[in-house]
């Protein structure tokens, strides 16, 4: 195989894959604060240091339903080093029953229960499920509406990270 046969089929999946986050401009610091449903709060300045991915989910929402496996196994993954998953909930549904769905769906990342607002901190929800990327310095930098993958959030995060060192390396 040529060298420029194995750059086109190890980078171009990847390419591909990641093409499908929204990129926003990091500009600013996001700050929030949030008690998830067993009462604890979880805020932005705890999870300095680690990519923070903010999920909007509804529970008659089929592909929110679909991915919540897979946003389990990578918050599993990836919560002691270096991402968590933050699942939030803006329906008129009582929280007792909300935790009991996540525990009947063995979500395992922390989920919480807030007034519905189109615009929220991590900026517009339009359509379920709406995912937001907040880098390890807490500054937004994507957004995905519709589904997504634990695999898309892996790559991204890992093609974010290299290039972060590359950077580093390039302004020494």
């Amino acid at each position: 195989m040529s060298i420029k046969n194995f750059i086109v089929s190890m980078f171009i999946p990847l390419i591909l894959s990641v093409a499908f986050v929204q990129t926003v401009s990091a500009t600013e610091i996001i700050d929030f604060s949030l008690k998830d449903l067993q009462g604890s709060t979880h805020t932005a300045k705890q999870y300095r240091g680690k990519w923070v991915v903010v999920n909007y989910w509804g529970v008659f929402c089929a592909p929110c339903l679909r991915e919540m496996p897979e946003l389990s196994v990578f918050h599993d993954k990836h919560k002691n080093q270096d991402a968590v998953v933050l699942g939030i909930n803006q329906e008129e549904f009582p929280e007792d029953k909300l935790a009991l769905f996540g525990e009947k769906m063995k979500i395992t990342f922390p989920l919480f229960k807030v007034p519905f607002e189109q615009t929220t901190p991590f900026g517009s929800v339009a359509l379920l499920p709406t995912t937001f990327i907040i880098n390890p310095q807490g500054e937004l930098v994507a957004r995905q509406q519709g589904a997504i993958t634990g695999k898309l959030l892996e790559d991204y995060i890992d093609l974010k990270t290299a290039h972060a060192k590359q950077e580093k390396v390039i302004t020494k």
